[in-house]
């Protein structure tokens, strides 16, 4: 919700520098030609979230659908934001931001081992899963033209992922107070590609992805994410747009707070307002 206030203020700021600085004789904006480019909208994804945690004594833990053995929430609503800047024709600057919080409870449905402590069946756990996402990056136009701009993306994808489980009764010969987490933080690479068509002044359409493996100090595995949009500016400075993104994370995680593996993905509709000048 305060990242929510804070985009909204966002926008305010922006919307009242628009409207006292007008552009010259009102001139229509052409895609491609803008010096900053925002967006700020609602991101409505399914998930599909499954992890491991290992323990050196006890050994590799149970492979657990957060989903299924958790309880944890399918589906949810979320807020993101990304800016991009234009320093020259063909080279953009781009940041972003959005996080997913998944919470869950249930009944164990049989014994996991997660961490250092067992759940027996029958035992209720509680659980919390945070995933943010903060990328930065470096764009390149190969190809620009009125119609189309084809560019080559590098840069960094920041990951933190929280997973915390508690049992809420005693049962057996567990503490009614055991509690386990995990957490891993990585900067991972980010290389893409980026196409969009202009049909008209007013309406775009891109399509956008990044699919490599992943070598990265505490991370083993691989990232796909890919981005389907279409735009309608109804004004010079400001529009809306509609899109479709896919992303999985599959990897082995070893590290002081995380060991074991984490599959990650989700696939949804966006929708977002976005300003430019």
């Amino acid at each position: 919700m305060k990242f929510l206030k804070c985009l909204l203020f966002a926008f305010v700021l922006i919307w009242g520098f628009l409207t006292t600085h007008t552009v010259k004789a009102d001139e229509w904006i052409t895609p491609g030609e803008e010096h900053f480019y925002i967006i700020g909208g609602v991101f409505l994804p399914s998930f599909d979230t499954s992890a491991r945690v290992d323990d050196e004594n006890i050994g590799i833990g149970s492979d657990i659908d957060l989903q299924d053995d958790l309880g944890v929430d399918k589906e949810q609503t979320t807020f993101y934001g990304n800016a991009y800047w234009r320093l020259f024709p063909r080279h953009r600057i781009g940041v972003g931001y959005f996080q997913f919080k998944d919470e869950g409870s249930k009944k164990a449905q049989r014994d996991l081992q997660i961490g250092d402590e067992i759940y027996p069946a029958g035992a209720k756990l509680s659980s919390e899963f945070t995933f943010e996402i903060f990328p930065i990056h470096y764009s390149y136009s190969f190809v620009k033209r009125e119609k189309m701009e084809f560019a080559g993306t590098v840069g960094l994808h920041w990951y933190r992922i929280n997973f915390e489980v508690a049992a809420s009764a005693s049962l057996g010969d567990l503490d009614a107070n055991a509690k386990n987490s995990a957490e891993a933080n990585a900067p991972l690479p980010l290389l893409g590609l980026s196409f969009r068509y202009n049909f008209t002044p007013k309406w775009t359409a891109g399509i956008h992805g990044e699919v490599f493996g992943l070598d990265m100090g505490d991370f083993d595995g691989s990232l796909m994410n890919l981005t389907a949009r279409t735009e309608y500016w109804f004004f010079n400075h400001m529009g809306a747009g509609i899109a479709l993104n896919w992303f999985r994370l599959d990897v082995e995680v070893d590290s002081n707070d995380w060991s074991g593996e984490l599959e990650y993905k989700y696939w949804g509709p966006q929708i977002y307002i976005t300003v430019r000048f």
